[in-house]
């Protein structure tokens, strides 16, 4: 049987602006990107089946033109390169840019065919496939450590935007009393539970496909994690705070420098002023301790 055909997308930017645009394209385009240093730069590629490659150059185009708009430093929107490739080409490319990594010190995420660090207390096998969490991006890195500093035993929590459930995987590690994932991605909720299974995962757990409808008759929960791009956080954020016990913990990431005043000034509004903001770069992630009755 013949492999199937993708078409690999090149596009070079330089690197402070690598993560921000993989970001970009992984909540808007297609999941699994390879990286490539080429001097000041990055050339990212990203992989798309020959006959489902249609518009991502415009979407591409109009958020570099916004980063144009944003950022003395970026000022032209780069070419995109395209050639095609069997499927077994680019999964070998992508196993070479995955590799182990420690974070918070003792914190390892790794995929199969990697080891575990001698330093690692926590192990997290994240089988990559299509799915974006594997733990180096900035925001996935502060909440692995946020939550390792903050989920205690018999925790309720609620992971929305689980991505390939690495937060939560690590919130079994911890003993919680419970884990609900969702995600609206179909094929990010299926890596999920496929990585529950790689990692044995005994604390009792949902894995859903949806947003905050999934949650409409859930009792409140001791920490609830959001990581996922403003829009999203903003639209659900009401609804967010009312999933956390008061005297529970809500967590806001996948939000940019630039995205700081709108949020704080919602948080304000909303009675949420109890927060504190880590960074990472130019990531943020808010830790908000929801006032108790």
């Amino acid at each position: 049987m013949s492999n199937q055909l993708f078409v690999e997308v090149s596009v070079q930017v330089p690197h402070q602006f690598v993560d921000a645009v993989s970001y970009f394209i992984s909540e808007n385009i297609t999941l699994g990107l390879v990286f490539e240093e080429v001097g000041e730069n990055t050339t990212i590629m990203f992989y798309l089946p020959v006959d489902n490659k249609e518009n991502y150059s415009e979407k591409l185009n109009y958020y570099f033109q916004n980063l144009i708009e944003l950022h003395q430093d970026f000022n032209h929107i780069p070419p995109f390169k395209e050639r095609e490739v069997e499927d077994v080409e680019w999964e070998e490319a992508y196993k070479e840019s995955v590799k182990a990594i420690l974070i918070a010190g003792d914190i390892s995420v790794r995929p199969p065919w990697d080891e575990k660090p001698s330093e690692a207390v926590y192990d997290i096998v994240i089988e990559p496939k299509m799915a974006f969490g594997t733990g180096s991006h900035e925001t996935t890195r502060s909440c692995l450590e946020i939550l390792k500093n903050m989920l205690k035993p018999d925790m309720t929590f609620l992971d929305m935007g689980c991505g390939s459930g690495i937060l939560s995987i690590l919130a079994d590690q911890l003993k919680v009393k419970s884990i609900k994932a969702i995600d609206y991605d179909e094929i990010s909720a299926e890596n999920t539970r496929e990585n529950f299974k790689i990692n044995n995962v005994t604390t009792p757990f949902q894995v859903l496909h949806g947003s905050i409808e999934q949650c409409e008759s859930d009792a409140p929960y001791d920490l609830v994690c959001a990581n996922m791009i403003k829009n999203a956080i903003l639209s659900m954020l009401d609804k967010l705070s009312q999933l956390t016990k008061p005297g529970g913990i809500l967590i806001l990431s996948g939000l940019l420098e630039e995205d700081l005043d709108e949020i704080e000034e919602i948080l304000f509004r909303c009675n949420m002023s109890n927060y504190e903001i880590i960074e990472d770069n130019e990531w943020r992630s808010f830790i908000v301790r929801k006032q108790s009755e």
